[in-house]
This record gives C-alpha cells, sequence and structure tokens, in this order.
C-alpha cells in the first residue's frame, strides 16, 4: 500500500480551493461586466432623453412668434407648474433673449420670462432689453420686471430701468410702462419714484399727473402730493389742478 507523502496531502486542497477561487473570480468578473454594460446602457439613455428633451425645447422656443397670446400664457402656466422641464427651458429662453432672430421671436421670449422672472440671469436680460432701441421690446422687458417678488424687489428693479432716462437711453414706451408699474406697486412703487422723478422731463412729469389722476387706487392723493411739489411750476399747476377738480367732484 502506497502512503502518501505530507506534500501531496497539503497539494489536494490547494488544487481544490484553486478552482473554486477562479470559478468564483471568473463570476465576479462576469457580473462587473454585466454592471458596466447596464450602467453604459443607462447612462446612453439618459444621454439620448437629455438630447431627446434639449431637441423639443429649442423647437418650443422657435415656435414661440407664432404662438397666439393665449397659446403662450398657457405654456407659461404649464412651466410654472412643471419645474423640472423649466429647468431645461432656462438656458435656452436666456440665450434666445440675448440673440433672438426676430422681434416677434424676441417678444414672445420675453412674455415666456415671466415665468422665470425670480431667477436673477433672467432679471439681468430684462434689464438690458430696457435699453433696446425698438420700443415693444423694452416696453415688454419693463413690463415683466414689474411682475417681481416682493413689491419692494419689483420697485427696486423698475428705479434700476429708470437709470438712463435723463440720457435719452429709455424708450417713451418704456418709460410709460415703468411710471404705470411703479404707481401699480403702491407705496414702494412711490418711494422709488420720489428718488428718480427729477431724471423725468418736465412733459413727462405733466404726463405722470394726468396718468394718476386717470388711473386713481389708493395712491393717487400721495403722487400727486409729492408732483404738487415739483419745482418746475407747470408740474406743480397740473398737479393742483388735479386735486382740485377731485375735491370738487367729491362735494
Amino acid at each position: 500500500m502506497k502512503v502518501a507523502t505530507d506534500s501531496q496531502l497539503t497539494a489536494a486542497p490547494i488544487r481544490q480551493g484553486g478552482f473554486w477561487g477562479h470559478l468564483l473570480v471568473s463570476a465576479s468578473a462576469c457580473l462587473l461586466t454585466v454592471s458596466i454594460l447596464g450602467s453604459a446602457v443607462i447612462l446612453a439613455y439618459k444621454g439620448y432623453r437629455r438630447h431627446e428633451l434639449k431637441t423639443k425645447v429649442r423647437s418650443f422656443i422657435a415656435s414661440l412668434e407664432n404662438r397666439t397670446p393665449d397659446e403662450l400664457a398657457e405654456r407659461i402656466e404649464e412651466l410654472r407648474q412643471r419645474p423640472k422641464v423649466a429647468q431645461h427651458v432656462l438656458p435656452e429662453l436666456r440665450n434666445t433673449l440675448a440673440a433672438a432672430r426676430s422681434e416677434n421671436q424676441l417678444r414672445a421670449a420675453i412674455e415666456v420670462s415671466r415665468a422665470f422672472v425670480s431667477h436673477s440671469s433672467i432679471q439681468r436680460a430684462l434689464l438690458e432689453l430696457r435699453r433696446d432701441p425698438r420700443e415693444t421690446v423694452a416696453a415688454a422687458a419693463v413690463s415683466v420686471l414689474a411682475d417681481l417678488e416682493p413689491p419692494e424687489k419689483a420697485a427696486e428693479a423698475l428705479g434700476q430701468c429708470l437709470e438712463g432716462v435723463d440720457v435719452g437711453e429709455i424708450s417713451d414706451a418704456a418709460i410709460d410702462e415703468i411710471c404705470a408699474g411703479l404707481l401699480k406697486l403702491g407705496g414702494p412703487g412711490l418711494e422709488v419714484m420720489q428718488h428718480h422723478v427729477g431724471r423725468l422731463s418736465e412733459d413727462r412729469r405733466i404726463w405722470i399727473v394726468g396718468y394718476v389722476d386717470a388711473v386713481g387706487g389708493p395712491y393717487r392723493r400721495a403722487w400727486l402730493d409729492m408732483l404738487q411739489r415739483d419745482p418746475d411750476p407747470r408740474v406743480s399747476a397740473a398737479a393742483q389742478a388735479a386735486q382740485d377738480v377731485r375735491t370738487v367732484d367729491a362735494r
């Protein structure tokens, strides 16, 4: 009977263990490969979905100029309700505000920006557009800034819009929107106007008297009191006349 040596006895389990070890390594490698391939597929799918969404967003922005006001309002509301989609729209909208291919597309993009006016990048773009030589564009940009919340922030933005008025950088239509927006904002709007009213021409301040008198509201008297203290006698007289007429009517 042949007796196994010590080296033979110890070699057997090593060979057995080596087989299972190789099997485990092979299985692990297979699982890792499957995992890597699975991750690659997922990443490729996500990349495709992002590309598809970006294409749709670009098509949406490009088609804005063909939308009716009601359709634009619907799209704005949809974007407000879908923040995950909105985050993809924002970069394309900024690009359009900076370099729209037509005035109609730019005006439509400005209207859609109402859904994003809380974003500082959109605010900066709109502030820049207040100087646009196309009156309808500048006025539209200003009207969106008046929607900022809270009212103090909107008033501050409109005050910034008034900077440059005295050197002719802002169109008449944009000034109309600024004044209308400040009146609508109540107390914060009045406070800002008190600091900037001197930038406006005498004829513009007389126009404000008529506008405030016609629109009325809870701050009508406060605005007319401000204009009644105007250093230009024509402005103060117009404001005084508006106060007197309203007083007589009240009787």
